[in-house]
């Protein structure tokens, strides 16, 4: 039987990252292809959001290669990090909202720096955008007046106005009540299913096993195991099935 040939979004190899001495990442490798969900696993502290941080360009990566599609993104000046930041998407752990500006003006902030679009060309797509997210009507009010769960949501709608190719959730569920985390899940999932491409960080096993479509485990500077979710529980990997079992933190 012949394998089916997949396409590969972001290309990852032989990365290191570094904070002062101290070596976060080497000899990382990683494909993620398109259409997929890859979740990002590893215990606190192993440089998971600090890879997320390295593909977009916020932290800068020591040496090795970060491609999206035939792009080298380590070669880029800061021009070159602005166009292919339209086409990352990155949902911040916090949300990352303005404080000073209304929902709808958050929404519209992007297409304001990025586009040319007109005033009433943003705020219909700011009104579009909340109601795919499940919170319409909500454009007046500020990011004070929102529970946790609805500033996430508001987060991960600001990241969707530019139609990223890739998506980068940085734990969407975490410090959330099961509704919220169930609803953020479902939007994770109709993204993939509209043939997004995202990697998920998180801790939230059921949330990951119900979402993604590979799983990844960071361990000691590298990728340590990639599996599809149906077999992930089979890993002979004694920190992967650590991880699954709680026993890491």
């Amino acid at each position: 039987m012949v394998k089916e040939q997949k396409d590969v979004l972001l290309t990852v190899r032989n990365l290191e990252t570094r904070f002062g001495t101290r070596t976060i990442h080497h000899g990382l490798d990683l494909d993620v292809y398109k259409g997929e969900l890859l979740v990002l696993f590893g215990g606190s502290g192993t440089g998971k959001s600090t890879l997320l941080r390295a593909i977009i360009g916020l932290d800068q990566a020591a040496s090795g290669s970060i491609r999206l599609g035939d792009q080298e993104l380590l070669e880029l000046d800061d021009k070159g990090w602005r166009d292919v930041r339209r086409q990352i998407g990155y949902s911040f752990q916090s949300g990352a909202l303005f404080d000073s500006l209304t929902v709808g003006e958050n929404l519209e902030y992007p297409l304001r720096e990025f586009t040319h679009q007109n005033a009433s060309e943003r705020k219909a797509a700011a009104t579009a955008m909340l109601k795919r997210v499940g919170l319409p009507g909500i454009e007046d009010l500020y990011p004070s007046q929102l529970s946790g769960g609805m500033q996430k949501r508001v987060g991960m709608a600001r990241t969707l106005m530019l139609d990223p190719a890739l998506i980068l959730y940085d734990e969407p569920t975490a410090g959330l009540d099961p509704a919220n985390s169930k609803m953020i899940a479902e939007l994770m999932r109709e993204l993939k299913q509209s043939g997004k491409t995202g990697i998920l960080v998180t801790h939230d096993v059921p949330c990951a096993l119900s979402v993604g479509d590979r799983i990844a485990y960071l361990h000691a500077g590298k990728i340590s195991v990639v599996q599809t979710r149906e077999d992930i529980d089979k890993s002979p990997d004694e920190h992967i099935s650590a991880y699954m079992n709680g026993e890491i933190e």
